[in-house]
C-alpha cells in the first residue's frame, strides 16, 4: 500500500529540523578559537571573524580549568588577544564571546602555559681584570693579589679637606676589592703620604709613615682606601711627626635576627678598623649581632670580630 506524504506534514518536519539546528548555529558565533603562542606567563589566542558580530567586538574571559571561575580580562575589536600575568605550567579555561550580542554564542578552549624556563648554561667564572701591575710608571704597587684592584685618581679625593689641599696635591692611587695585609704603594716622587680609609664615609684621612728608598716615597696599607702623595713641607719647617687621625666613636647597638650574605671576601678585625684576625669569605652567610658605626660584630668559624657593613646583602631581619 503506497504512503503519500501530506505537504503540511513535510513543512512541520522541516520546521522541527530547523528549530533543532538553531542552538548549534547560535553556539557557532566565535569560530575556530585556538592558542597561537604560549609562554610561561602569557597565552596568545586567535579566532575567525563571526558572521553578525560586525560592530560589536569581543570579550575575553579566563578561569580555572575546572570552570569554577570565569573572570573578564579584556575586550578587542580584532580577532586576537594576548592574556598576560599568568602562572607558569598552569591550565586555564579561556572563553571568547561576541560583545553586545551574546546570542551569537561563545567559544571555549583550555590551554596550559609553558614551564618556566630554566637556564642550564653553567655560569662561567670570569676573574676580575688585573689592574695593579698596569699603573703608570710613576707609581708601583706591590703585595697585591689576583683580585686586588688599583686606579689612579685626581685631587678631587681631597677637595673636601682644606687642610690637605693646602699641603699641595701631587698624586693618588685608589686600592680596593681584596687586599691582603702588607700591600705597599710607592710613588717616584718625594712627599708625604696620607691614607683615606674606605671603611668610613666620608673617608677619614690619616698620615702614613713614609719609607724613602731609591728615590721613591712608599707607604704600607692593610685595607681598602686611597693613598695620597702630598708635597713636602718647606725645608725651614720641621718635619711634622706622623699622626693618626682620631677615629669617631660609635655606640654599639644590638641586632636581633640579622642574617647577611657577603658579596666580597672581608677582613675579620679584632675591633672596628682594628687588627686583622682572619677572613670571612665571599658568599658566606653570617649572623650580625651588633652594629658599631660602619661595622658589624659577627662570629665566623669560631672567631668573633668585626666586618665592614658594606659589600653585603641582607637575607633576614633588621640589619641597620
Amino acid at each position: 500500500m503506497a504512503h503519500h506524504h501530506h505537504p503540511r506534514n513535510i513543512c512541520i518536519i522541516l520546521l522541527i529540523s530547523l528549530a533543532a539546528a538553531l542552538p548549534a548555529l547560535a553556539q557557532d558565533g566565535v569560530r575556530n578559537l585556538r592558542a597561537t603562542k604560549t609562554r610561561s606567563d602569557s597565552i596568545s589566542i586567535r579566532w575567525d571573524p563571526s558572521p553578525g558580530s560586525s560592530g560589536y567586538g569581543y570579550y575575553v574571559y579566563i578561569g580555572s580549568a575546572r570552570g569554577d571561575t570565569n573572570d573578564p580580562v579584556g575586550g578587542t575589536n580584532g580577532t586576537s588577544y594576548t592574556i598576560k600575568g599568568l602562572r607558569p605550567d598552569t591550565t586555564y579555561r579561556i572563553t571568547v564571546v561576541v560583545a553586545g550580542n551574546p546570542g551569537l554564542g561563545q567559544s571555549v578552549i583550555t590551554v596550559r602555559t609553558a614551564e618556566k624556563r630554566k637556564d642550564k648554561t653553567p655560569t662561567r667564572y670570569m676573574p676580575a681584570p688585573v689592574t695593579c701591575p698596569h699603573l703608570p710608571p710613576r707609581v708601583v704597587v706591590t703585595g697585591h693579589v689576583v683580585n686586588t684592584q688599583c686606579q689612579m685618581v685626581g685631587e678631587v679625593v681631597i677637595a673636601w679637606q682644606p687642610a690637605l689641599m693646602k699641603r699641595g696635591f701631587i698624586d693618588a692611587v685608589d686600592v680596593w676589592n681584596y687586599i691582603n695585609g702588607g700591600l705597599e704603594v710607592c710613588f717616584h716622587s718625594p712627599g708625604w703620604l696620607v691614607f683615606l680609609d674606605a671603611a668610613y664615609s666620608p673617608r677619614i684621612a690619616m698620615e702614613l709613615q713614609p719609607t724613602y728608598r731609591d728615590g721613591m716615597t712608599c707607604g704600607e696599607i692593610d685595607r681598602a682606601g686611597t693613598v695620597v702623595l702630598l708635597e713636602s713641607p718647606p725645608s725651614s719647617d720641621p718635619a711634622p711627626p706622623p699622626a693618626q687621625a682620631t677615629l669617631p666613636v660609635f655606640e654599639s647597638i644590638p641586632l636581633h635576627d640579622c642574617q647577611v650574605k657577603l658579596e666580597e671576601t672581608l677582613f675579620l678585625r679584632s675591633e672596628p678598623a682594628g687588627e686583622i684576625i682572619g677572613l670571612v669569605w665571599l658568599n658566606s652567610e653570617v649572623s650580625a649581632f651588633e652594629i658599631n658605626g660602619y661595622w658589624y660584630k659577627v662570629e665566623f668559624e669560631g672567631q668573633t670580630g668585626y666586618i665592614s657593613r658594606y659589600y653585603r646583602r641582607v637575607l633576614r631581619g633588621g640589619c641597620g
